[in-house]
Protein backbone atom coordinates (compact mmCIF):
# COMPACT_ATOMS: atom_id res chain seq x y z
CA UNK A 1 0.00 0.00 0.00
CA UNK A 2 1.57 3.53 -0.60
CA UNK A 3 2.14 5.93 2.09
CA UNK A 4 0.46 9.10 2.01
CA UNK A 5 2.58 12.00 2.87
CA UNK A 6 2.05 13.21 6.46
CA UNK A 7 0.81 16.48 5.79
CA UNK A 8 -2.35 14.68 4.24
CA UNK A 9 -2.88 12.15 6.66
CA UNK A 10 -2.99 14.65 9.35
CA UNK A 11 -5.54 16.91 7.35
CA UNK A 12 -7.72 14.19 6.96
CA UNK A 13 -7.55 13.01 10.44
CA UNK A 14 -8.08 16.59 11.51
CA UNK A 15 -11.04 17.21 9.38
CA UNK A 16 -12.58 13.56 9.97
CA UNK A 17 -13.39 15.39 13.65
CA UNK A 18 -16.07 17.72 11.80
CA UNK A 19 -17.88 15.13 11.03
CA UNK A 20 -19.31 13.77 14.41
CA UNK A 21 -22.29 16.52 14.77
CA UNK A 22 -22.05 19.06 12.35
CA UNK A 23 -21.78 17.56 8.76
CA UNK A 24 -24.75 16.60 7.55
CA UNK A 25 -25.84 14.21 4.82
CA UNK A 26 -27.63 16.12 2.22
CA UNK A 27 -31.23 14.86 2.80
CA UNK A 28 -30.66 16.12 5.87
CA UNK A 29 -28.45 19.52 5.60
CA UNK A 30 -30.94 21.79 3.78
CA UNK A 31 -31.39 24.29 7.05
CA UNK A 32 -32.94 27.26 6.81
CA UNK A 33 -32.63 30.34 9.38
CA UNK A 34 -32.47 34.12 9.71
CA UNK A 35 -31.18 37.02 10.83
CA UNK A 36 -29.58 40.43 9.76
CA UNK A 37 -26.68 42.24 10.44
CA UNK A 38 -25.61 45.24 8.85
CA UNK A 39 -23.36 48.32 9.13
CA UNK A 40 -19.39 48.93 9.42
CA UNK A 41 -18.78 49.43 12.92
CA UNK A 42 -18.79 46.48 15.48
CA UNK A 43 -22.19 46.10 17.44
CA UNK A 44 -23.13 45.84 20.95
CA UNK A 45 -24.70 42.78 22.68
CA UNK A 46 -25.50 41.94 25.66
CA UNK A 47 -23.37 40.26 28.48
CA UNK A 48 -23.44 36.50 29.25
CA UNK A 49 -25.92 35.62 31.10
CA UNK A 50 -24.54 34.91 34.63
CA UNK A 51 -26.42 31.68 35.16
CA UNK A 52 -26.96 28.94 32.23
CA UNK A 53 -30.60 29.62 30.92
CA UNK A 54 -33.22 26.85 31.55
CA UNK A 55 -35.11 25.17 28.57
CA UNK A 56 -37.75 26.93 29.10
CA UNK A 57 -36.49 30.19 28.93
CA UNK A 58 -34.42 28.90 25.27
CA UNK A 59 -37.66 27.99 24.18
CA UNK A 60 -39.51 31.41 24.82
CA UNK A 61 -36.22 33.50 23.17
CA UNK A 62 -36.26 31.32 20.13
CA UNK A 63 -40.26 31.46 19.85
CA UNK A 64 -40.14 34.03 17.33
CA UNK A 65 -36.91 33.46 15.53
CA UNK A 66 -37.44 33.15 12.29
CA UNK A 67 -35.46 30.88 9.90
CA UNK A 68 -32.50 31.33 7.96
CA UNK A 69 -33.16 32.92 4.38
CA UNK A 70 -30.99 32.97 1.85
CA UNK A 71 -30.71 36.07 2.16
CA UNK A 72 -29.45 36.16 5.54
CA UNK A 73 -26.14 38.31 6.34
CA UNK A 74 -23.32 36.05 7.45
CA UNK A 75 -20.81 37.42 10.31
CA UNK A 76 -17.22 36.12 10.52
CA UNK A 77 -15.43 35.70 13.44
CA UNK A 78 -14.19 39.40 14.30
CA UNK A 79 -18.39 39.85 15.56
CA UNK A 80 -19.37 36.34 16.12
CA UNK A 81 -16.67 36.79 19.00
CA UNK A 82 -18.70 39.46 20.54
CA UNK A 83 -21.89 37.49 20.66
CA UNK A 84 -22.98 35.43 23.70
CA UNK A 85 -25.65 32.90 22.04
CA UNK A 86 -27.51 31.12 24.67
CA UNK A 87 -29.78 29.23 22.08
CA UNK A 88 -29.99 28.05 18.19
CA UNK A 89 -32.62 27.95 16.54
CA UNK A 90 -32.47 25.71 12.79
CA UNK A 91 -35.30 24.50 10.42
CA UNK A 92 -34.11 21.25 8.82
CA UNK A 93 -35.51 18.96 5.72
CA UNK A 94 -36.27 15.62 6.62
CA UNK A 95 -38.36 12.87 6.25
CA UNK A 96 -41.41 11.88 8.98
CA UNK A 97 -43.52 8.32 8.83
CA UNK A 98 -47.34 9.27 10.49
CA UNK A 99 -49.03 5.92 11.54
CA UNK A 100 -51.72 5.61 8.98
CA UNK A 101 -50.85 8.32 6.83
CA UNK A 102 -47.95 7.52 4.80
CA UNK A 103 -44.23 8.81 4.60
CA UNK A 104 -43.93 12.64 4.32
CA UNK A 105 -41.45 15.12 3.63
CA UNK A 106 -40.96 17.82 6.04
CA UNK A 107 -39.44 20.96 7.46
CA UNK A 108 -38.75 20.11 11.52
CA UNK A 109 -38.01 23.37 13.53
CA UNK A 110 -35.61 22.67 16.19
CA UNK A 111 -34.17 25.04 19.34
CA UNK A 112 -30.59 24.30 20.57
CA UNK A 113 -31.15 23.90 24.68
CA UNK A 114 -27.72 22.19 25.39
CA UNK A 115 -23.86 22.34 23.78
CA UNK A 116 -24.14 26.09 22.67
CA UNK A 117 -20.63 27.33 24.19
CA UNK A 118 -18.02 24.92 22.08
CA UNK A 119 -20.67 24.93 19.15
CA UNK A 120 -20.21 28.70 18.89
CA UNK A 121 -16.64 28.40 19.11
CA UNK A 122 -16.62 26.29 16.44
CA UNK A 123 -17.50 29.05 14.31
CA UNK A 124 -15.62 31.68 16.28
CA UNK A 125 -12.58 30.39 14.11
CA UNK A 126 -10.96 32.21 11.50
CA UNK A 127 -10.34 30.81 8.46
CA UNK A 128 -7.07 29.27 7.62
CA UNK A 129 -5.44 29.85 4.34
CA UNK A 130 -2.38 27.49 5.45
CA UNK A 131 -4.22 24.49 5.89
CA UNK A 132 -3.87 21.97 4.09
CA UNK A 133 -0.22 22.69 3.65
CA UNK A 134 0.97 23.27 0.16
CA UNK A 135 1.75 19.93 -0.72
CA UNK A 136 -1.29 18.74 0.04
CA UNK A 137 -3.75 18.21 -2.78
CA UNK A 138 -7.52 19.80 -2.72
CA UNK A 139 -10.01 17.62 -3.06
CA UNK A 140 -14.08 17.83 -4.08
CA UNK A 141 -15.80 16.70 -1.07
CA UNK A 142 -20.05 16.90 -0.48
CA UNK A 143 -20.07 18.37 2.68
CA UNK A 144 -22.74 20.29 4.19
CA UNK A 145 -22.13 22.63 7.54
CA UNK A 146 -25.71 22.92 9.53
CA UNK A 147 -25.44 26.43 10.21
CA UNK A 148 -28.30 27.88 12.19
CA UNK A 149 -29.71 31.47 14.07
CA UNK A 150 -27.86 31.65 16.91
CA UNK A 151 -29.74 33.55 19.84
CA UNK A 152 -28.58 35.52 22.87
CA UNK A 153 -30.28 36.29 26.25
CA UNK A 154 -32.04 39.55 24.64
CA UNK A 155 -33.31 37.55 21.65
CA UNK A 156 -30.97 39.14 19.34
CA UNK A 157 -29.63 36.48 16.35
CA UNK A 158 -26.89 36.14 14.12
CA UNK A 159 -25.82 33.81 11.80
CA UNK A 160 -21.76 32.93 11.46
CA UNK A 161 -19.74 32.18 8.43
CA UNK A 162 -18.64 28.86 8.14
CA UNK A 163 -15.00 28.59 8.85
CA UNK A 164 -12.92 27.07 5.84
CA UNK A 165 -9.51 26.29 4.85
CA UNK A 166 -7.64 27.52 1.52
CA UNK A 167 -9.40 24.37 -0.40
CA UNK A 168 -12.74 26.25 0.83
CA UNK A 169 -13.22 23.03 2.80
CA UNK A 170 -15.14 23.60 7.03
CA UNK A 171 -12.51 23.44 9.16
CA UNK A 172 -12.51 20.89 12.00
CA UNK A 173 -13.20 21.22 15.74
CA UNK A 174 -11.43 24.17 17.33
CA UNK A 175 -8.05 23.35 19.54
CA UNK A 176 -9.31 21.82 22.88
CA UNK A 177 -12.53 20.47 21.38
CA UNK A 178 -12.93 16.82 21.27
CA UNK A 179 -16.72 16.81 20.52
CA UNK A 180 -19.47 18.56 19.67
CA UNK A 181 -23.08 17.63 21.31
CA UNK A 182 -25.46 19.81 20.84
CA UNK A 183 -28.87 19.29 22.00
CA UNK A 184 -32.54 19.51 19.95
CA UNK A 185 -35.84 20.45 21.55
CA UNK A 186 -38.12 19.80 18.02
CA UNK A 187 -40.90 22.49 18.57
CA UNK A 188 -42.59 22.48 15.22
CA UNK A 189 -43.22 19.76 11.99
CA UNK A 190 -44.70 21.32 9.05
CA UNK A 191 -45.72 18.20 6.42
CA UNK A 192 -44.35 19.38 2.59
CA UNK A 193 -45.57 16.67 0.61
CA UNK A 194 -46.53 13.04 0.55
CA UNK A 195 -43.26 10.47 -0.64
CA UNK A 196 -45.14 7.42 0.19
CA UNK A 197 -49.00 6.82 0.52
CA UNK A 198 -49.88 4.62 3.37
CA UNK A 199 -51.52 1.71 1.13
CA UNK A 200 -47.46 1.56 -0.31
CA UNK A 201 -45.68 1.97 2.80
CA UNK A 202 -47.52 -0.92 4.41
CA UNK A 203 -47.25 -3.02 1.13
CA UNK A 204 -43.02 -2.36 0.91
CA UNK A 205 -43.96 -1.20 -2.45
CA UNK A 206 -42.23 2.31 -4.10
CA UNK A 207 -45.01 4.82 -5.69
CA UNK A 208 -43.82 3.98 -9.45
CA UNK A 209 -41.70 2.78 -11.35
CA UNK A 210 -40.54 2.17 -14.88
CA UNK A 211 -42.57 0.35 -17.07
CA UNK A 212 -39.62 -1.78 -18.94
CA UNK A 213 -41.27 -4.73 -19.49
CA UNK A 214 -43.51 -2.80 -22.50
CA UNK A 215 -40.83 -2.59 -24.45
CA UNK A 216 -39.82 -6.25 -23.76
CA UNK A 217 -39.49 -7.67 -27.55
CA UNK A 218 -38.84 -11.40 -28.98
CA UNK A 219 -35.51 -13.06 -27.56
CA UNK A 220 -34.67 -16.23 -29.46
CA UNK A 221 -32.48 -17.29 -26.49
CA UNK A 222 -34.99 -16.79 -23.86
CA UNK A 223 -36.35 -20.83 -23.35
CA UNK A 224 -38.03 -19.98 -20.37
CA UNK A 225 -37.47 -21.58 -16.87
CA UNK A 226 -37.03 -20.80 -13.44
CA UNK A 227 -37.02 -16.73 -12.61
CA UNK A 228 -34.83 -16.65 -9.56
CA UNK A 229 -32.19 -19.00 -8.81
CA UNK A 230 -33.36 -19.67 -5.34
CA UNK A 231 -36.47 -20.60 -4.21
CA UNK A 232 -38.98 -17.96 -2.41
CA UNK A 233 -41.63 -18.71 0.02
CA UNK A 234 -43.52 -15.92 -0.26
CA UNK A 235 -43.37 -13.04 -2.93
CA UNK A 236 -44.73 -9.44 -2.72
CA UNK A 237 -46.55 -7.87 -5.24
CA UNK A 238 -46.77 -4.77 -6.04
CA UNK A 239 -49.48 -3.40 -8.84
CA UNK A 240 -48.72 -0.44 -11.10
CA UNK A 241 -50.76 1.47 -13.35
CA UNK A 242 -49.61 4.10 -16.28
CA UNK A 243 -51.07 6.88 -17.11
CA UNK A 244 -52.90 6.99 -20.84
CA UNK A 245 -50.89 6.36 -23.89
CA UNK A 246 -47.78 7.25 -21.47
CA UNK A 247 -46.62 3.85 -20.72
CA UNK A 248 -43.17 4.85 -19.22
CA UNK A 249 -44.04 4.93 -15.98
CA UNK A 250 -45.92 3.16 -13.64
CA UNK A 251 -47.92 4.69 -10.42
CA UNK A 252 -48.89 2.24 -7.80
CA UNK A 253 -52.48 1.25 -7.53
CA UNK A 254 -52.23 -2.05 -4.75
CA UNK A 255 -49.83 -4.36 -3.11
CA UNK A 256 -49.82 -7.43 -0.89
CA UNK A 257 -47.96 -10.88 -0.06
CA UNK A 258 -49.32 -14.46 -1.45
CA UNK A 259 -48.98 -17.27 0.58
CA UNK A 260 -46.61 -19.99 -0.15
CA UNK A 261 -49.28 -21.80 -2.25
CA UNK A 262 -50.30 -19.12 -4.34
CA UNK A 263 -46.52 -18.06 -4.73
CA UNK A 264 -45.63 -21.38 -6.02
CA UNK A 265 -48.29 -21.49 -8.38
CA UNK A 266 -47.29 -17.58 -9.77
CA UNK A 267 -43.81 -18.22 -9.96
CA UNK A 268 -44.08 -21.45 -12.48
CA UNK A 269 -46.77 -19.23 -14.60
CA UNK A 270 -44.16 -16.82 -15.04
CA UNK A 271 -41.67 -19.71 -16.74
CA UNK A 272 -43.05 -19.30 -20.38
CA UNK A 273 -40.82 -18.18 -23.28
CA UNK A 274 -39.68 -14.94 -25.13
CA UNK A 275 -42.69 -12.80 -26.41
CA UNK A 276 -43.71 -13.05 -29.98
CA UNK A 277 -43.49 -9.99 -32.33
CA UNK A 278 -46.18 -7.16 -31.95
CA UNK A 279 -47.50 -7.22 -28.85
CA UNK A 280 -49.07 -3.82 -27.46
CA UNK A 281 -48.13 -1.88 -24.62
CA UNK A 282 -49.98 -2.40 -21.39
CA UNK A 283 -51.35 -0.17 -18.82
CA UNK A 284 -51.19 -2.47 -15.84
CA UNK A 285 -47.99 -4.31 -14.39
CA UNK A 286 -46.89 -5.84 -11.60
CA UNK A 287 -43.53 -6.67 -9.81
CA UNK A 288 -43.19 -10.12 -8.66
CA UNK A 289 -40.40 -9.84 -5.82
CA UNK A 290 -39.52 -11.19 -2.36
CA UNK A 291 -37.39 -8.31 -1.03
CA UNK A 292 -36.54 -4.54 -1.33
CA UNK A 293 -35.50 -5.05 -5.47
CA UNK A 294 -37.32 -5.20 -8.02
CA UNK A 295 -37.67 -8.68 -9.16
CA UNK A 296 -39.62 -10.12 -12.05
CA UNK A 297 -42.38 -7.78 -14.14
CA UNK A 298 -45.25 -9.46 -15.77
CA UNK A 299 -47.76 -7.72 -17.81
CA UNK A 300 -51.60 -7.75 -16.74
CA UNK A 301 -52.94 -7.82 -20.44
CA UNK A 302 -51.48 -8.62 -23.73
CA UNK A 303 -48.98 -11.03 -24.64
CA UNK A 304 -48.46 -11.08 -20.57
CA UNK A 305 -44.77 -10.74 -21.32
CA UNK A 306 -42.40 -10.50 -18.26
CA UNK A 307 -39.06 -8.89 -17.56
CA UNK A 308 -37.28 -11.69 -15.99
CA UNK A 309 -34.68 -10.56 -13.19
CA UNK A 310 -31.97 -11.05 -15.43
CA UNK A 311 -33.69 -8.60 -17.91
CA UNK A 312 -34.19 -11.57 -20.60
CA UNK A 313 -37.93 -11.34 -21.70
CA UNK A 314 -40.31 -14.03 -21.14
CA UNK A 315 -44.01 -14.86 -20.82
CA UNK A 316 -46.80 -15.74 -18.63
CA UNK A 317 -49.58 -18.09 -18.11
CA UNK A 318 -52.47 -15.63 -18.54
CA UNK A 319 -55.27 -17.50 -17.11
CA UNK A 320 -53.15 -18.72 -13.91
CA UNK A 321 -52.02 -14.77 -13.33
CA UNK A 322 -55.48 -13.96 -13.88
CA UNK A 323 -56.84 -16.45 -11.24
CA UNK A 324 -54.14 -15.43 -8.73
CA UNK A 325 -53.98 -11.29 -8.94
CA UNK A 326 -57.27 -10.45 -10.85
CA UNK A 327 -59.50 -10.81 -8.40
CA UNK A 328 -57.58 -8.54 -6.03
Amino acid sequence: MTKQPAATYNWRMRRALLAVTLLLAAGLGGAYAAGAFGGSTLPTFAPAPAHPMSVRADLRLAKHVRCRGSDSHLVGPDVFSRFHAVTAVACIEGFRTYPGDGQWEVISRKVAVGGIPNWQRYFEQPDDPNFPPKNATCTLNLEIILVPVFVDSQGQTLVPRTPVDHCGHPLGLAPGEKRLHVLWRTVRVRRIRQIVSAPALAAHCPMRVGNTVAWAGPREDTKGGPLFDHTLQRVRVCVFRTQPNRFAVGYFVRGFRLDPTQTRRLLRALRGPGPRRGCPKQRNFADIGGGVRLGAIVELGGCYRVERPDRTSGTADPAAVRAILGRR
